[in-house]
This record gives C-alpha cells, sequence and structure tokens, in this order.
C-alpha cells in the first residue's frame, strides 16, 4: 500500500483521535466552562496499581470492572458508521501485455455495511459499475475485486467509496514499479487472462482451508480419536459475486470404515465424530451458486 493511501487511510482517525483527547483535557481543566475532571486520572492509577500488586482478591475484581468501562465506552458505538476505504493492492502485468489489477478494502464497522453501485459505490472513468463488492464486512479484505484491462490501459482508474459522509478512493497511479504484485501474485496467475472478460470483476472460486493445516494437493491429514470429538477448524471465504448468490458451506463424509456426525455439517467450524477406529475422508466443500471449491480432510482415527 502507498503511504498516500495509509495517510488517507488514517488520517480522519487520527484527527478523531486528536479531537477527542482534547476535549477530554479540556474538561479535565476546566477549559471547556465545567468543573474540573480529575477522577479518570486517579482511577487509572488504582487499577495499575491493584494490578501491580500481589492481592489476588482484587485482580478479577479488577478486571470485571475494566471490562464494564471498556463496554459502555463510546469509542465502541462510534463503530456502528465509520468509514469504509478501498484499496489498491497491485498489478501483475502478463504475457499477452495485459494486466491483472487487485483491490480490497478496510471497513472498522462492526456490522455488514452494504453500498450498491452508484455514486456511493463507483469506478472512474466510466463505467462506473464494475461488478466490485456491495457488500463490505468487518476487517480487512484483500483481492475483493480482481480484473484483468488490456494492453492500453493507462494506469488510471480509480473505486471510490462514499458511506458515513465520507467519500475515500484508490490511488490513479496504477503502474509505477513499487505497485507490482508480489504476495499473492501466484494465485493471480492462474487466472487465464486471455479468456476472461475483461475490465470487470472477476467471479474467483471460494476459498476453503482449515485453520493451522497446510494442505497439499487439496489435502490435509489429521489424527482423532474415537472417544473424542474432532474440531474442525475449517474457512471459507468470498468475494461476493455474482452479486445475489449466497456462500453455502457443506462437511460430508467421502469414505471410511464407519460413520461420522458433524455437530454443524452446513458450517465450516463443526465438530466430527467417529464410529469406530480407521481412515476416513472427509471434505469441506463451498460454493457461490457459480463456482466451487472442495478441500479433503484425511482422518486416521485411533
Amino acid at each position: 500500500m502507498r503511504f498516500a493511501d495509509v495517510r488517507a487511510y488514517y488520517t480522519p482517525v487520527m484527527g478523531e483521535l486528536g479531537q477527542r483527547r482534547t476535549k477530554n483535557e479540556e474538561r479535565r481543566t476546566g477549559n471547556d466552562g465545567t468543573e474540573p475532571r480529575t477522577r479518570h486520572r486517579s482511577w487509572t492509577g488504582f487499577f495499575v496499581r491493584i494490578l501491580c500488586s500481589r492481592s489476588s482478591f482484587f485482580v478479577p475484581v479488577v478486571l470485571v470492572l475494566s471490562s464494564w468501562f471498556v463496554l459502555r465506552s463510546p469509542t465502541v458505538n462510534a463503530q456502528s458508521n465509520q468509514p469504509i476505504y478501498p484499496a489498491y493492492a497491485g498489478y501483475m502485468k502478463n504475457p499477452d501485455g495485459s494486466y491483472t489489477l487487485a483491490f480490497g478494502y478496510f471497513s472498522h464497522n462492526a456490522e455488514v455495511i452494504t453500498i450498491p453501485p452508484g455514486t456511493g459505490n463507483s469506478f472512474a472513468p466510466d463505467p462506473l459499475d464494475r461488478q466490485q463488492p456491495t457488500v463490505f464486512k468487518p476487517g480487512h479484505w484483500r483481492f475483493q475485486c480482481v480484473m484483468v484491462v488490456g494492453p492500453e490501459f493507462d494506469g488510471k482508474l480509480r473505486w471510490n467509496l462514499t458511506y458515513a459522509g465520507v467519500t475515500t478512493g484508490t490511488s490513479e497511479r496504477m503502474l509505477q514499479s513499487n505497485w507490482k504484485l508480489i504476495e499473492g501474485a501466484a494465485k493471480l496467475s492462474r487466472i487465464d487472462y486471455a479468456k476472461v472478460k475483461r475490465d470487470v470483476c472477476l467471479n474467483r472460486a471460494p476459498r476453503v482451508r482449515l485453520l493451522g493445516k497446510t494442505a497439499r494437493n487439496g489435502e490435509v491429514s489429521i489424527d482423532a480419536k474415537t472417544s473424542e470429538e474432532l474440531h474442525l477448524f475449517g474457512s471459507a471465504a468470498d468475494e461476493g459475486l455474482p452479486r445475489g448468490g449466497n456462500l453455502v458451506v457443506g462437511w460430508k463424509m467421502l469414505k471410511g470404515p464407519g460413520s461420522v456426525t458433524f455437530s454443524a455439517p452446513a458450517q465450516p467450524r463443526t465438530k466430527a465424530t467417529f464410529t469406530v477406529p480407521g481412515r476416513y475422508e472427509l471434505e469441506l466443500s463451498a460454493t457461490d451458486s457459480e463456482l466451487a471449491t472442495a478441500l479433503r480432510v484425511v482422518v486416521t482415527v485411533t
């Protein structure tokens, strides 16, 4: 990410923190026209002294009180109306002279936000609707819009988002050498750039994995016992295309000497119980209604 994008992302956040600090200082010193407030600092010192002491009785009490203050803090509620920042991740130049571009976004909102295509969610120059994401989940999401453009591309393409009264956009200098993709380039190089539709965000197959395990040839291996539930920490993610489609996830048994019971077969994270020892093959799959991905999980049960 370029410095300009980082500055655009953090400036409003730091500005808000600076204003909040100034207001708190005014209240503490009485410069805002009210009585000075000096108890915050003393309470903080009290909590710190207690936590640093050797008293085992007061520590849980202080932790509970601290959690109560955090939950009542206005900064937590502020997470419901924050700007959303589009982010340009970089580009790859393909052998035929075309380019593969990658975009993502940051959202500090605690809930999922929907911004339909239009003035609040657009690309420039036209067409403004390039099948970009319209549903924005909390957090930082990379490679949510991947598109292929022709060799004539001049590097001038900007994704703009307007939310919470703030309009933000990506960098317009897209073909500088420092934007060449390194991380993620291997996966994007598998795109058939000669055949896919150009100048729009591409629908790619969902990504599935088992957390903590590295897949080899689409397979991971784990051990389990018949006397214990096996915790399967699966994960499934998608960029949200096609629009209107739903990400459907499922677990099933492919083969094994006995039967398997899943506590939540339609969720990526589930528990599995096996009836008899042996070698089982399970599958975690995900589909976005057009494309599908599957991961085979080999379980050796003793």
